[in-house]
């Protein structure tokens, strides 16, 4: 064997019996192993849920029709909700993203749509601000920590103990002893990592597609920037005690201080006041109308849906089609503040993206998300879906209404079945690029510290 890998292997053998080695590596996998089965459980109960939606539409619209018996189908078509849903993907397992915060059903009735779009279930605050243990979470935020333990005191330690002086002067190469520390150390935990990550997609049945590879490949670089400001501090040739410190500074701005201060940027930036704008227009829209006459409401809707105007609406008393018109009324006063607020909501992720290119760590767990379309944008789409839906089911009954048609004479069951919004796979070749380009910077900086921080060394020794 030669003394370069005999050197290598036991700068290998001596680091993996250190204790903390193993109390680290111990505790990352059994974090590792909660995160596989938490967010396993979070996407199998949404999809359970999910599974059932069918079958509660079905009994919900039977009740309906048996109650609505002997009446027209305009009285009728108030109570109805038609459910919709949002799928989660085989990676939402691996990166629950919002999906936690969003709704992943919606039920919405043939009223105004715009008031219905928003509602959601009551959430812990508290795990809304700590987030879901996932396995997103235990890469994003923990295995950082297993980098900052693993590689602080790589060269300090040995300068502290005494140790340097004997590699000093038993080691032809300076540099080369470095390495050996440094690559030991990366090696360790590019494996660690890959078993972790082959374990979650065992564990989450993961299939073995592109986006588990965009997944793996997110992952790589994210460590691999981890490892970069780890070595970059180590460079600087201070204290242990300096570099830990250091390291967990790095570690508290970027993953908590930095997100939280972009929240309010971008709160700040991009306010949405158009949230309850719209809603309060819808309501006031079709609310008002109670107390106007009727034609300027049905000419709004004749604008639309002309073939509706051979159907008499009275003025001098209540009318099904008037009422629906009067709904659909209100969709059209809050559609400018509607499509504003989608429109911000848009401007909003864009936003993040643009911060996030500063912040590796929020570009990867942004990526992460895109991926599994557990983000923002994957949940604006199925607010779209929803909408769509919602005027195909309008547009169903609409004939019915004006006709008004004895509700047991209808196919309550035979409106266009939900679509949902679908997979969709962004480009995100540029965040990953970024990324790489902070890990380039890092590394080159810190081999430049290295050659004027340790190069004294070889110095003293062939003087």
């Amino acid at each position: 064997m030669k003394i370069s890998q005999k050197i290598l292997y036991l700068e290998t053998k001596n680091f993996l019996l250190g204790k903390t080695v193993l109390i680290v590596a111990i505790s990352l996998v059994l974090f590792g192993i909660y995160g596989f089965y938490h967010g396993s459980k979070i996407i199998d109960r949404q999809q359970k849920t999910i599974q059932s939606v069918a079958q509660v539409q079905k009994n919900h619209l039977d009740s309906i029709v048996a109650h609505g018996t002997g009446k027209p189908a305009g009285t009728t078509a108030y109570y109805p909700f038609f459910y919709t849903f949002h799928p989660a993907t085989p990676w939402a397992k691996f990166s629950i993203g919002q999906r936690d915060v969003n709704p992943f059903t919606l039920k919405v009735k043939m009223l105004a749509i715009e008031g219905q779009l928003y509602d959601s279930e009551l959430t812990n605050p508290l795990t809304l601000l700590v987030g879901n243990l996932d396995a997103s979470f235990v890469f994003i935020f923990l295995f950082p920590l297993l980098i900052i333990a693993f590689t602080y005191n790589a060269i300090s330690e040995e300068q502290e103990n005494g140790v340097w002086k004997i590699v000093r002067t038993t080691t032809e190469s300076i540099t080369s002893a470095i390495v050996n520390k440094l690559v030991v150390r990366l090696a360790i935990i590019l494996v660690t990592s890959l078993l972790i990550f082959m374990a979650g997609v065992l564990y989450l049945q993961l299939p073995f597609s592109y986006p588990t590879l965009q997944l793996g490949l997110v992952l790589l670089i994210y460590i691999l920037f981890w490892f970069t400001i780890s070595v970059f501090v180590i460079s600087l040739g201070k204290s242990s005690s300096f570099n830990a410190t250091t390291l967990v500074s790095i570690w508290i701005f970027l993953c908590i201080l930095y997100p939280g201060i972009a929240n309010v940027a971008v709160n700040s930036r991009v306010p949405v006041p158009e949230a309850s704008e719209t809603t309060i227009k819808q309501r006031e829209g079709y609310h008002a109308k109670w107390d106007l006459p009727k034609k300027p409401t049905m000419e709004k809707f004749y604008a639309v849906y002309p073939q509706y105007r051979k159907y008499p609406i009275p003025d001098d008393k209540y009318s099904p089609g008037w009422y629906y018109a009067m709904q659909f009324s209100g969709d059209l006063e809050s559609a400018h503040s509607s499509e504003k607020l989608f429109e911000k909501l848009f401007q909003r992720q864009k936003l993040s993206e643009n911060i996030a290119a500063f912040n590796p760590v929020i570009s990867a767990q942004q990526l992460l998300n895109k991926i599994a379309n557990t983000d923002l944008t994957s949940h604006i789409r199925y607010l779209q879906s929803t909408k769509a839906h919602h005027k195909q089911i309008r547009e169903y009954f609409y004939p019915f209404i004006f006709e008004e048609s004895p509700t047991e004479s209808i196919d309550w069951a035979g409106y266009p079945e939900y679509q949902p919004a679908g997979y969709s796979q962004d480009n995100l070749t540029g965040a990953q690029i970024t990324m790489l380009i902070w890990t380039a910077v890092g590394l080159g900086i810190s081999i430049l510290l290295f050659k004027r921080n340790f190069i004294h060394i070889k110095d003293v020794q062939n003087a």
